[in-house]
């Protein structure tokens, strides 16, 4: 795709020179999130990496050497470093063992999350009313599904008074509202809130979009939410 993306700058700007002679710039670590290949195997993903590109050897290359995010950790950090550089230790099977201290044990699905929520959100009875005592926790999930199953269950042990608030599932045309309510209201998108979303006071929320770009309201960003 980085190869197409060149050819159209060239196209659009009538010229040879790389992207067109526009500035470009690209960011992240090649050691963590490969590309999304549907239905692909190791060897797609790995190929579709920016680093296989044609034109990888035409770029300048500029490296950040400290983790800002995990500063206040730096056993993790370093921990992070030897995986990314290939140097932790690997079982007989080819994988790297996580510590027993970074894992919650497995008995069923609804145990094992709750042991999840009480290493989190381990005094959220009695911290419920400092909007900041979620600034340093998250539980991260891969699929949106996943997502909403955990906040509805999170939002239930928060200790305050739940307001829930219900999207729009009007369709332009009234003769369409029959047969496409149901589906407006169990469309699940990404980028998106749920249909019915439900907030409690001092709840931790995080913008899916950038609202005010002054005021730091980015995609991205955790908040608390104030009803």
């Amino acid at each position: 795709m980085l190869d197409v993306f060149d050819l159209l700058l060239k196209d659009l700007m009538d010229t040879n020179i790389l992207f067109g002679g526009k500035v470009v710039v690209f960011g992240g670590d090649f050691r963590q999130t490969l590309p999304v290949v549907r239905n692909g195997k190791k060897e797609d993903f790995i190929s579709e990496s920016l680093l296989y590109s044609t034109i990888w050897d035409e770029l300048k290359k500029l490296q950040l050497s400290e983790n800002m995010r995990a500063k206040t950790d730096p056993a993790f950090c370093d921990y992070l470093m030897r995986i990314g550089n290939g140097q932790e230790m690997i079982n007989t099977n080819n994988k790297i063992e996580l510590p027993d201290s970074m894992i919650i044990p497995f008995t069923t699905e609804e145990v094992s999350l709750d042991h999840l929520f009480a290493v989190i959100f381990s005094n959220v009875h009695t911290c419920s009313s400092n909007p900041f005592f979620a600034d340093s926790r998250i539980v991260l999930m891969m699929k949106n599904d996943f997502v909403n199953k955990i906040n509805d269950i999170l939002i239930a042990t928060f200790p305050e008074k739940a307001t829930t608030f219900v999207g729009f599932d009007e369709t332009i045309k009234p003769n369409d509202q029959s047969q496409f309510e149901d589906l407006l209201q169990n469309l699940n998108p990404a980028g998106l809130p749920p249909y019915k979303l439900t907030l409690k006071e001092n709840y931790p929320i995080i913008l899916l979009h950038n609202l005010n770009l002054y005021e730091g309201l980015c995609n991205g960003r955790k908040n608390t939410s104030s009803i």
